[in-house]
């Protein structure tokens, strides 16, 4: 064996190799300069059996890693309440918990609350955590923030091949979207628009509202065929607005906003969890529920190339340095090694503007 393979596998065997289950289907075989992934794939039955079902398998494994799935989270920390001294640790992904109305849901939120304390660690992809530590008592100190990626970071065009033409003001999403308020604002400005719009029902579920009976007559609308149709049509668009209900507890849109800057579009987002701490000069931001503000920021961008193109090249920086699924992955990966290997973990190789 020649010194540089020697040199090689000694290198591989100084890797710390964690066991694991986990609902992310690519992350077993992922290494880092300190540690390596052997994960097995349990699926997505995101049930509180489904927890429950976990924590017995997870027994002999180093680490849990769910992403999303609240009620599979919170069987799994009753049984883990229930039994102590299992040494497996739970590292919950993209934890999205919702602000409780009436009763019912604040005492259903009590409850989660109780029982996710048992989760070592929660990885979210936005700073600021203070309303899940004054709802459910989760400590910051138990909150890591990561980037999300940028979707289809791997097949997207190269650099030169980025823009098909600069058509219209473009908007998409299914999570809490505020609509209403772009409807208003496409209707003050008489720009061409397009709506990619998914089944209703989908929008309701996920806490949009979507009237196609009242656009204004510049406003198109498409109905979405699959979240990869998103780049053809965003690579034709000239401004994408991602607007945002001010109401919830996490971060929607940012799947929108990354590929959009990825593809060097001028990216217009309503101030939120999905931008404080976050962007700065990367996008133009405008206020909650303001159909003129937000008027007045699509007239500003496409009015004002230089303005536009400056906001686009700085969006596209952020979204380069996020990347895509393998540095996400990785980051995940390090966080619970160090959890394993030091009992605490903290952001890895921050994304800072």
């Amino acid at each position: 064996m020649n010194i540089h393979l020697r040199g090689l596998v000694a290198y591989n065997m100084l890797r710390k190799r964690i066991s694991c289950l986990s609902n992310l289907r690519r992350l077993d075989g992922i290494k880092t300069d300190c540690y390596e992934m052997v994960s097995q794939f349990v699926g997505e039955n995101e049930t509180f059996l489904g927890g429950v079902q976990l924590f017995f398998l997870g027994l002999g494994k180093n680490v849990i890693v769910l992403s999303g799935g609240t009620w599979r989270v919170v069987g799994w920390c009753l049984v883990k309440w229930l039994c102590p001294f299992a040494r497996c640790k739970m590292v919950a992904v993209d934890f999205i918990l919702s602000r409780p109305q009436g009763w019912k849901e604040r005492f259903i939120a009590q409850f989660k609350g109780l029982m996710i304390r048992q989760v070592d660690v929660f990885i979210l992809h936005f700073k600021d955590a203070s309303e899940y530590e004054k709802t459910y008592s989760i400590p910051a100190s138990k909150c890591i923030f990561i980037p999300f990626k940028v979707n289809y970071w791997e097949v997207l065009p190269p650099e030169g091949q980025l823009s098909l033409g600069e058509e219209y003001v473009f908007t998409a999403g299914r999570s809490y979207r505020d609509y209403p308020t772009f409807i208003e604002a496409m209707r003050q400005v008489g720009y061409p628009g397009l709506f990619l719009y998914e089944d209703l029902a989908l929008h309701k579920q996920a806490g949009s509202e979507v009237d196609l009976t009242n656009l204004p007559r510049n406003l198109n609308a498409a109905k979405n065929v699959g979240e990869q149709s998103w780049v053809e049509y965003i690579r034709r668009a000239k401004i994408v607005v991602v607007p945002l209900l001010p109401s919830t507890m996490y971060a929607p849109g940012l799947s929108l906003y990354l590929m959009a800057m990825a593809l060097n579009k001028c990216v217009i987002v309503t101030e939120g969890l999905a931008t404080k701490g976050m962007l700065t000069d990367e996008a133009v931001s405008v206020s909650p529920e303001n159909p003129g503000a937000m008027a007045e920021a699509i007239k500003r961008v496409w009015e004002n190339e230089e303005f536009r193109k400056r906001t686009a090249e700085s969006g596209r920086r952020y979204a380069v340095r996020c990347g895509g699924e393998a540095r996400l992955l990785a980051d995940i990966v390090n966080v619970c090694g160090d959890l394993l290997s030091r009992g605490t973990a903290a952001s890895p190789n921050p994304i800072d503007n």
